[in-house]
């Protein structure tokens, strides 16, 4: 069995990857504080790394099991075993022309990189040394919030409900969704998805420390003022949020504009469309809410423009 990917996927901080020596099914697996290679397992978290990014946006691997970063050396071997991001847990990674990367450590701070490798054929464990091993990273897909994209960067978010399929009852939260939150550091939801999570749900997410805000609406229906102002409130005190509703587009869209009227951005129906609004009904509403915060009435659309619906957010255009 083989990881999913050629192990050619882009680096981004919050996701999760399998690591692999390139064109084989070896994983850096974590065992204790041990770092080996070991035969890829599916669905094992000893063998997932999250990608972190430090204040001084240094790059660095988490292991989704221990907590600890990959890097500390433990009897002259590359090891797992620091759950702080320091300087022997910075890592420096180089795409290579014949596919995969190649991973820099810098030890102690200092200007001099070692690259990471295997310590020979027989050995499954790795060392900071001369000639650099061929790495590869394999992206784990995301099932969980589909479609998130950053509004504003460690602000604002938006994305589909976690593990939507079609319904607005596809919604849940388990710990999967609340591990997928924590590392992209989001501590507020405002779900626009017409149906609640239940209490469990709810107290799952209390004691995570993430606050939920859930402000129904029906999927192409005009919001009311004072559900606006719900999202306000829900969002203007709290910290890194994210927006969702089913699919995460009108409604969603709907949202976030509201949010950028209410921070003082003076917004056409054109930007509401950007933004993912998709119906005249919500267009309407968004400019109501417009000319009572700012008192000018919105005129960036003909009353006879037609309701053209664009595709959905964020959706590529098909090939023909």
């Amino acid at each position: 069995m083989f990881p999913p990917g050629c192990g050619n996927d882009t680096l981004v901080a919050g996701q999760i990857y399998f690591i692999s020596l390139f064109g084989t099914n070896e994983m850096l697996t974590a065992e204790g504080e041990e770092l080996r290679l070991k035969e890829y397992q599916e669905d094992q978290w000893e063998q997932m790394w999250v990608c972190e990014v430090n204040l001084e946006n240094r790059y660095g691997m988490r292991n989704r099991r221990t907590g600890c970063f990959m890097g500390r050396k433990k009897h002259n071997r590359f090891a797992c075993s620091v759950r702080e991001h320091l300087a022997w847990e910075w890592l420096i990674f180089t795409r290579l022309g014949l596919g995969g990367y190649s991973m820099m450590v810098c030890p102690d701070g200092s200007h001099k990189l070692g690259p990471l490798q295997r310590i020979s054929r027989n050995d499954k464990h790795l060392m900071v040394g001369e000639a650099g091993t061929q790495f590869g990273l394999h992206l784990l897909k995301n099932p969980v919030f589909r479609r998130l994209e950053w509004v504003v960067p460690n602000r604002l978010a938006r994305s589909s409900a976690p593990y939507y399929d079609g319904e607005d009852s596809d919604e849940s939260i388990n710990e999967t969704s609340i591990e997928f939150l924590h590392n992209y550091g989001i501590q507020n939801i405002i779900s626009l998805n017409s149906v609640e999570i239940s209490p469990r749900e709810k107290g799952r997410l209390r004691a995570a420390k993430i606050s939920y805000s859930h402000i129904k609406a029906l999927e192409c229906t005009a919001p009311t003022q004072e559900q606006f102002d719900q999202i306000w409130n829900a969002y203007e005190k709290a910290g890194v949020t994210i927006v969702y509703c089913g699919y995460g587009d009108g409604r969603t869209g709907m949202a976030i504009s509201a949010i950028q009227l209410f921070e003082g951005r003076a917004l056409s129906d054109l930007n509401y469309r950007a933004n993912g609004v998709q119906c005249r009904g919500q267009i309407e509403a968004l400019n109501v809410l417009s000319e009572r915060i700012h008192g000018v009435e919105n005129h960036s659309d003909s009353p006879d423009t037609p309701d053209i619906q664009p595709p959905p957010y964020g959706e590529p255009k098909k090939e023909k």
